[in-house]
């Protein structure tokens, strides 16, 4: 399997990297969002790639991270430099945008910052919002799902008449007609 981050690392000096960053179309953060879905798919903070729409929340996650960038960059402190003003190798560096892209998105739905999405408002209308019957996949589903509930409901019914039928017998009324009757008493035919 191909490794983006290791051959970004190997091909791209820092410099390349961080300009890259700052870059509308950056080609680091392109490359990073498979890998930051998966970071979050890991932890529960799923729902934001399952039932949101994850390209929007990237989207924002990028605008917060490329802020961040420029002030580190300016203050030459942060995620971007380690302690002591060393810098991190290339690949290092990358890892580290890759986490801070996902903690960027974490933070949006963390109640202590100013800008949280209150998370289950935002998936009962995103769940409403998906609920397009004229779609073709949703129409799909309906049909799957009422062919299993009608698979379910006959082989309950056969279940049932299965347990009844010992029970039942047929027996002649006072006007000479048939009638079905339950044998409570076990000597079935």
């Amino acid at each position: 399997m191909w490794n983006w981050q290791l051959a970004i690392a190997e091909r791209y000096n820092r410099q390349f990297i961080l300009d890259d960053l700052l870059l509308e179309d950056s080609m680091v953060f392109t490359m990073a969002k498979e890998d930051v879905a998966k970071i979050l798919q890991k932890t529960n903070y799923s729902f934001a790639v399952q039932k949101l729409n994850f390209d929007d929340i990237y989207n924002s996650a990028i605008y917060v991270t490329q802020a961040q960038i420029i002030k580190i960059l300016n203050r030459k402190k942060g995620f971007l430099f380690c302690k002591d003003n060393c810098e991190f190798k290339n690949l290092e560096l990358i890892k580290k945008i890759i986490e801070r892209i996902a903690n960027n998105i974490k933070n949006l739905f963390d109640k202590r910052y100013k800008n949280c999405i209150n998370k289950e408002v935002f998936c009962k209308t995103c769940d409403d919002d998906m609920l397009d019957y004229n779609d073709a996949l949703t129409i799909m589903i309906f049909e799957e799902n009422e062919l299993e509930l009608k698979a379910l409901k006959n082989k309950l019914n056969a279940e049932y008449l299965e347990c009844i039928l010992p029970l039942l017998k047929i027996e002649k009324n006072e006007s000479g007609n048939s009638q079905l009757c339950l044998n409570l008493e076990g000597d079935a035919a």
